[in-house]
């Protein structure tokens, strides 16, 4: 009944707007003004970068919000971003002051607590099942942004004046998600320290609107740099323990090792690589440069480079490989 009472309602709207004379104060638009509305489209807007703006790991810990696992060694972390947006209500407003400057310029935005949403079900699901998650690495592979753009505040008293008077101190970082490299950063000590507002919302918002050319312009030329380059990931090829194979055994007249680098020079762009291992157990390769899309111009990413070169270890040397790639920058596959 209610989808009934909807239905009805958009039409009633609809047939309000069917007149000769139509004005944008409707609550949908005229024809007219959805033909205005019209975008030329390229490859490059195609292709225009993603980010999601999420809190920093130094702002996690502040708000309790971060745990650390040592497990065989290896720390891991446990951050707990739904717990955040409880802990500091005024992250939404200053996640929304930073996308609101990205969207100004063509941006594609993903929000993290609506991505938070989606994965909901997912992570309880695996929660039953006993299935370690890192909900970082979670986010990324379920929005896959190009940039994440990392946030970090405090909101502080005027240390110059004995007024009243808060000042914030921030750090936004842009990192890019392929190569977890920062690509620029913006840090304000004091800022909105002449300003008599005392709400990290305005006072944040104020002066990142002023300042956000050093980090647009950061993005900017990383951007083309990726666009002409391609994007920049990391390849592991590892054998299991387990297995009796080794990467100098013989494939077709050469070992294993040598078809895997004859792979990677023609399927990386100019041949870009740099091969950092080369053991008889594991090959890393890193630097390596692959395109941003495919051939119908879809995005590609590590896990698409790891299965193509699964399907040829498996088509050329009749070799049981996986591909375990869970990161977008970090391509990694097994022979068992």
């Amino acid at each position: 009944m209610k989808n009934l009472f909807f239905v009805l309602s958009v039409l009633l709207v609809i047939s309000c707007n069917s007149g000769e004379k139509q004005t944008s104060s409707n609550l949908l638009p005229t024809l007219q003004e959805s033909k205005l509305s019209k975008k030329e489209s390229n490859a490059i807007t195609q292709s225009l970068p993603t980010i999601m703006v999420v809190p920093s790991d130094a702002m996690l810990k502040r708000m309790g919000c971060l745990d650390e696992e040592i497990t065989q060694g290896v720390t891991n972390y446990k951050r707990d971003y739904s717990k955040s947006y409880i802990k500091d209500s005024r992250l939404k407003f200053v996640i929304a002051a930073i996308e609101g400057e990205f969207s100004k310029y063509g941006f594609n935005l993903e929000n993290m607590e609506q991505a938070l949403k989606l994965i909901e079900n997912n992570n309880a699901m695996d929660e039953a099942e006993g299935v370690a998650r890192d909900l970082r690495a979670e986010l990324m592979s379920t929005t896959r942004p190009d940039y994440i753009i990392e946030l970090d505040y405090e909101l502080k008293q005027d240390p110059s004046s004995r007024n009243p008077n808060k000042v914030v101190t921030y750090i936004v970082k842009c990192i890019d998600v392929f190569t977890s490299k920062t690509v620029t950063a913006l840090t304000r000590t004091n800022a909105g320290i002449e300003s008599k507002d005392n709400d990290i919302q305005t006072l944040f918002k104020n002066d990142f609107t002023e300042n956000f050319s050093e980090i647009k312009n950061g993005i900017t030329s990383h951007f083309m740099d990726v666009l002409a380059n391609g994007s920049e990931i990391t390849l592991r090829v590892a054998v299991l323990n387990s297995s009796a194979i080794s990467l100098e055994d013989d494939c077709g007249g050469d070992e294993i090792t040598e078809k895997i680098i004859d792979w990677m020079k023609e399927n990386t762009i100019n041949s870009t690589y740099k091969m950092v291992k080369n053991t008889s157990t594991e090959l890393l390769f890193t630097n390596v440069r692959i395109y941003t899309q495919d051939e119908n111009n879809n995005s590609y990413t590590a896990y698409d480079f790891a299965r193509e070169l699964r399907k040829g270890l498996r088509n050329g040397c009749s070799l049981d490989v996986v591909n375990k790639t869970q990161s977008l920058g970090d391509a990694f596959i097994q022979i068992k």
